[in-house]
């Protein structure tokens, strides 16, 4: 039989209306009843009907992530499916289910139904959906959402990776290699991420007393087309080393420069960002700076159910580290 809560007050040696106080959020209830209750809880592995909290206060205890339905590719994006982990890990420790809201990029209409009918209680939205016309839905509503990124909104609340360090990270990590021509490759300077770890390249580089080269920064790498067309046009004048501004043109990269006989690392070395399925399957495996996305999610969900217990919007900001995996497409020189 599933424990109910008198088998929580029994064992934690309260009394159900202490149980009860410590379920809703209660300041009435003394600290050590609420670890004795804790423990109780957890010890039972008890899961309390969150239909029957919701119709006592007046909550769904859903959160919605925001999705961009006009883009298949965020569907089988490994980086998307960390975060929802994530996000599904921290908000079940609370009692909180997550549910994925489609919208299109110009069509908020699924997004304003679910807000005004109550059903979610707190929305997650990744950055590049934070437009003006999302954000005027949310801050009408008045509902506390989080933005998985960093925003230039400085009123909303926001998670991301410190980007700018992770730059600075992968390009200190090919200078320790003895690489001094690096160079950096990207799809867009338009995202705010590629455009933060280019910051922290370049600002390496400079630290260091050293110039962008003239192989430098490569950007328009939006396929494994365009990835193969730049390396057939630069073949005979590439950088020593590279910073790719994620792990799947380097992939690409890394595979093309394989096609034209050039050696990884002995010939040019390759570091990325995120720590991706592709990343461990490439030949030869990548160095990165690790992203860790599962954290990002479980941040976000965090500061999120920090704001529904408060009641208000805060416009929190948090940075996660990094840090260097080294694989097989970096080595140290001789």
């Amino acid at each position: 039989m599933k424990p109910t809560i008198r088998d929580v007050a029994k064992y934690a040696g309260v009394s159900v209306a202490t149980v009860s106080r410590y379920l809703n959020n209660s300041p009435l209830i003394a600290p050590q009843s609420v670890e004795r209750v804790r423990q109780a809880i957890e010890a039972l592995n008890y899961q309390p009907s969150m239909m029957a909290r919701g119709l006592l206060h007046g909550n769904s205890y859903t959160v919605a992530l925001v999705v961009d339905d006009s883009n298949v590719e965020t569907y089988g994006n490994d980086y998307f499916l960390r975060i929802q982990y994530g996000l599904e890990h921290a908000l079940a420790r609370e009692g909180y289910y997550l549910m994925i809201c489609h919208i299109g990029s110009k069509n908020v209409s699924t997004l304003e139904s679910i807000v005004n009918e109550n059903r979610i209680d707190g929305v997650v939205l990744l950055s590049e959906l934070a437009n003006a016309q999302v954000l005027e839905v949310l801050w009408k509503s008045k509902i506390p959402f989080v933005i998985g990124g960093r925003s230039s909104v400085e009123q909303a609340a926001w998670v991301d990776i410190d980007n700018i360090e992770a730059g600075r990270c992968a390009t200190a990590w090919l200078l320790e290699t003895g690489a001094s021509e690096i160079g950096f490759l990207t799809n867009s300077f338009e995202k705010v991420f590629a455009a933060e770890r280019y910051a922290g390249y370049k600002s390496c580089l400079e630290a260091a007393g050293l110039s962008e080269p003239a192989c430098g920064a490569a950007k328009g790498l939006l396929t494994p087309a365009d990835i193969a067309a730049y390396v057939e046009a630069h073949r005979d004048r590439l950088c020593r080393a590279y910073v790719a501004s994620d792990s799947a043109i380097a992939f690409h990269f890394m595979r093309e420069l394989t096609k034209h006989g050039v050696r990884i690392p002995d010939d040019v070395q390759v570091v990325a960002f995120d720590d991706s399925v592709l990343a461990s399957v490439s030949e030869p495996a990548m160095t990165v700076v690790k992203i860790d996305v599962v954290s990002l999610g479980m941040a976000a969900a965090r500061m999120l159910i920090q704001q529904l217990r408060a009641g208000e919007q805060s416009p929190e900001h948090l940075l996660l580290p990094v840090s260097i995996i080294e694989r097989g497409s970096t080595k140290m020189r001789e």
